[in-house]
């Protein structure tokens, strides 16, 4: 797993927490956000990757178009006291798997990533129905939903692991982890099961 964000003290808070849910768990830090991109470039994998909005040098936002752009995927959890909903709207697009304030407890953070290692979307309830309040996009035939997506989906409608999935496109479990995640953004739904559902209802499969 790797943590980038320039406050130590925040650094050692998140691994107490992070050994709580995986006690083997291999951990690395990254305090700029230009050793981050050395790190997330270097082709090394990871788990989990959780990243600050608000660090030095380039911010969490950038750092996400900027893998983005390269098709670079990682399972990457925002992590941050920047609860600017359109920020957060914006890195969720980008692929996050989730949004988790820094004002969590241990505990609520612990149950936020149980939920987002069982392959759920995660939002605070009160930043959700921000989002929501947002001017939808206008949706046309597909939206946003890009070809490689649309095959993620009809195997998920297909009951597929992301494991199964990333094996039959030949693609990494990372990579599929952030088009569900997309997905899940582009169609408003929280959940596999709703994300198959609400597919279906726009004859998308």
């Amino acid at each position: 797993m790797l943590i980038v964000d320039d406050h130590q003290l925040f650094i050692d808070g998140i691994r107490h927490v992070l050994n709580r849910l995986a006690p083997d768990a291999v951990i690395t830090e990254a305090n700029t956000s230009f050793s981050a991109i050395d790190i997330l470039e270097s082709g090394e994998s990871f788990d989990l990757v959780f990243i600050d909005l608000v660090i030095p040098g380039m911010d969490g936002l950038s750092i996400l178009k900027r893998l983005h752009a390269q098709g670079i995927w990682y399972p990457l959890v925002i992590l941050s006291g920047d609860e600017n909903v359109r920020t957060i709207k914006a890195a969720l697009e980008l692929g996050a798997l989730g949004f988790i304030p820094k004002s969590f407890s241990s505990e609520a953070m612990l149950s936020a990533l149980r939920s987002i290692l069982e392959g759920e979307l995660f939002v605070p309830q009160a930043i959700s129905q921000q989002l929501n309040e947002l001017k939808p996009r206008r949706f046309t035939q597909n939206g946003n939903i890009t070809r490689r997506q649309l095959q993620v989906l009809e195997l998920l409608a297909q009951g597929y692991t992301n494991r199964q999935i990333a094996a039959t496109l030949c693609l990494t479990e990372h990579t599929i982890k952030a088009h569900v995640s997309a997905l899940f953004i582009e169609l408003n739904v929280a959940n596999r099961t709703e994300c198959v559902q609400m597919a279906e209802s726009r004859g998308l499969i």
